[in-house]
């Protein structure tokens, strides 16, 4: 067990990914205190209207609806090489043109452009990582959030203490491992999931939409309060956090399979809302809110990533218009939660009342919205006939009433029934990987991001093993194994299994 650890933390920290991601955004996260010195100079201003126009967060949200509306154009340049050497320029042009901020006619064009720079800079290196991240399979994927969130915590901390020569370090730096990362996939270092075998069209559907823009909204009222407390408490608190973070998000995939992206959001909403009711506690800032709201705040980034890798596998959207459409209604909600709190904070709103409907909202999206379901129709897409759904129809004598009764009953590739009393689990747990579909079950969870779980399920689904045999090798229902059975049909787009053998047996070929 120790060496299999030592082996996936040699092979994450080795990927150029991991460290392109971790320094970009810790670079990113550094830049960010020069457009807010800039509108420190800009409220001295003579008409305050000039900070109001330069809100970082507004102009986020226009780098992204621009980026959205031009995906076209954008998206078949974002793998140029020259776009790794002007995206970093651009973030470094606007820091230094934010420090140049004054009340001045000077000083305010300097700040104007210097945080449109910064902002849009920030969109657009944003984007080209996720872009490239969308390209991985499962495994990377996880690999990539884990990896660079725990080298993240620490990068960022350093480039506090130094803010612009240590952004312009990570800049480069991180240009450096975003390119050596597209050279590796253009390569084949890592197994790409850009072709797979079906593609459906998607959409967010609204509960959502609002749920993912409330969710933002209280993570954007929580962190003004943070960001108002000393450079120091603002780095311990974010730091030590994303430690906490990462361990959550590895206990939650490691123990859960397709149920994982439910969970993380439930987790998510638990941590804002536990911060919500402290705040309303103490009646103000606290330590511990600002501890729970970054702890969350880190998981719903990692989410984030996860989500948008998923569905660019999917969808038959550009990945740059998923992306910038994520992120624009992302942006939107926490720049409505930091207005809230800035309102509230000038005596126009009472703050508790704000912090009760926004933990009252995050309630709601827990039950009734961020539901497995709803996740698995953002994921997978409802399926004119899901797996469950379509085999129970058709099981009086349709063509999938076999994958019925192997589903549920016990029977073989073959149609031969197997027995029921578990054996030896290694022996059993062997059987599908080393059969004759070993190669291929592994080929198909790598194309169609199958969970670690899922992934085993196959194995036995594939060997003949039934619905029944499987739970009581893995301790759990056999509702549970049905579930997961359900989920590859959806991922692989079979109804039958049958027809998921047959796509085995032609990835094996492969």
């Amino acid at each position: 067990m120790v060496n299999n650890v030592l082996q996936t933390a040699r092979a994450t920290l080795t990927m150029p990914l991991v460290w392109a991601m971790a320094l970009l955004f810790a670079a990113m996260e550094t830049s960010s205190a020069f457009p807010v010195g800039a509108l420190q100079a800009l409220s001295h201003a003579s008409d305050p209207t000039f900070a109001a126009l330069g809100e970082p967060e507004l102009l986020s949200v226009i780098a992204y609806g621009l980026l959205l509306a031009a995906a076209r154009p954008i998206g078949s340049a974002v793998s140029r090489p020259w776009l790794f050497a002007v995206a970093p320029a651009a973030n470094v042009l606007g820091m230094l043109l934010c420090a140049g901020a004054s009340d001045s006619a000077y000083g305010i064009a300097s700040a104007w452009i210097g945080i449109a720079c910064v902002q849009g800079a920030s969109a657009l290196l944003t984007v080209m990582v996720l872009e490239l991240l969308c390209s991985c399979s499962s495994l990377w994927v996880l690999r990539a959030v884990v990896g660079s969130a725990l080298v993240n915590a620490p990068l960022a901390a350093i480039g506090d203490g130094a803010p612009l020569e240590g952004a312009i370090a990570f800049l480069v730096t991180g240009s450096a491992a975003l390119g050596l990362s597209y050279r590796a996939w253009r390569c084949g270092v890592w197994a790409p999931c850009a072709d797979p075998v079906f593609k459906r069209a998607g959409s967010f559907p609204p509960p959502l939409v609002v749920g993912l823009a409330v969710v933002s909204a209280g993570f954007g009222f929580l962190q003004q309060l943070l960001y108002q407390q000393d450079v120091g408490v603002v780095v311990g608190v974010i730091t030590g956090t994303k430690f906490a973070a990462v361990l959550l998000f590895v206990v939650v995939a490691g123990l859960l399979g397709s149920a994982i992206v439910a969970m993380l959001a439930k987790t998510i909403i638990t941590f804002a809302t536990a911060a919500f009711l402290v705040f309303l506690a103490q009646g103000g800032y606290s330590p511990l809110s600002s501890a729970l709201m970054s702890t969350g705040y880190s998981l719903f980034e990692m989410t984030t990533y996860l989500v948008l890798a998923e569905l660019a596998l999917s969808l038959r959207v550009r990945s740059l218009s998923l992306l910038s459409a994520f992120y624009l209604i992302e942006t939107a909600g926490y720049l409505a939660g930091c207005s809230l709190e800035t309102a509230s904070g000038s005596g126009g709103l009472d703050e508790r009342m704000v912090a009760v409907v926004l933990a009252l909202a995050l309630l709601v999206c827990a039950v009734w919205v961020f539901t497995e379901k709803h996740m698995n129709d953002l994921l997978w897409g409802r399926g004119d006939e899901p797996a469950g759904d379509a085999i129970a129809r058709k099981s009086e004598g349709g063509s999938d009433a076999g994958a019925l009764r192997a589903a549920a009953g016990g029977l073989g590739a073959e149609g031969a029934t197997h027995p029921e009393t578990p054996g030896d689990p290694k022996a059993v747990r062997g059987e599908g990987a080393s059969g004759p579909y070993g190669q291929g079950v592994a080929l198909v969870a790598e194309r169609f991001r199958l969970s670690p779980r899922e992934t085993e399920v196959l194995e036995l689904f594939a060997a003949g093993r039934s619905a029944t045999f499987i739970a009581e090798l893995q301790f759990v229902t056999t509702n549970t194994v049905r579930s997961h059975i359900k989920h590859i049909y959806g991922k692989c787009d079979v109804h039958s299994r049958q027809e998921l053998i047959t796509l085995i047996e032609r990835a094996a070929e492969r």
